[in-house]
């Protein structure tokens, strides 16, 4: 069964560092903000967007490794994900939204899943859920104001530039990039030539 808001809220707040715990306040309110915008279901944004990094940090707060807490929640990481950290609290965070919180909308769970690579022919959930964690109030990257500036016009155009930024960032970092990321930009790419 799952847990009511609050409950999500109370929970994260006890689990989350103050930060953290800002930052996914502000992405669950950027993620219902574009869901009336576009037309997107206001209730799973709400819930997506606050259980988006419900797996953030639960090494450091468990004092497991990221294995054993993947192996208890039966997630299975690709070669690439064991290799960059920072891939794994999405794909862990779907199966804790799933097991602690009792979400079983797929669609919440796969914007959960895929906030951090995208994927290609994202559904408009992950779209916004993607877009909100990188435009939520809190956020002050540079990109940020344009795929703000963008995500007012077209989603798609948002998601373009956003993707794009993530990619350029984990270059500058030295680390990999994941296919997804490069197979969502390049779908959204060719819809948009199509479109043209």
């Amino acid at each position: 069964m799952a847990l009511t808001e609050n409950e999500m809220i109370e929970r994260l707040r006890s689990t989350q560092k103050e930060r953290r715990f800002k930052h996914t306040l502000g992405v669950m309110g950027e993620a219902e903000r574009l869901a009336e915008k576009f037309g997107v279901d206001k209730d799973k944004a709400r819930i997506a967007g606050l259980l988006h990094d419900c797996a953030k940090n639960l090494d450091e707060k468990s004092g497991e490794e990221f294995s054993a807490i993947c192996a208890k929640y039966g997630v299975t990481l690709d070669e690439l994900a064991k290799k960059e950290r920072a891939l794994i609290h999405a794909y862990l965070g779907a199966a804790v939204a799933y097991k602690d919180y009792g979400i079983d909308d797929h669609e919440i769970l796969d914007a959960i899943y895929y906030h951090t690579t995208a994927r290609e022919n994202m559904t408009p959930l992950e779209k916004l859920i993607y877009i909100a964690d990188m435009t939520e109030p809190g956020r002050e990257l540079e990109q940020s104001n344009e795929i703000r500036r963008l995500a007012e016009i077209d989603v798609d155009e948002a998601l373009i530039y956003a993707i794009g930024c993530s990619i350029k960032h984990v270059i500058r970092k030295g680390t990999l990039i994941h296919p997804d990321s490069v197979h969502a930009l390049n779908y959204l790419i060719e819809h948009r030539r199509k479109k043209a």
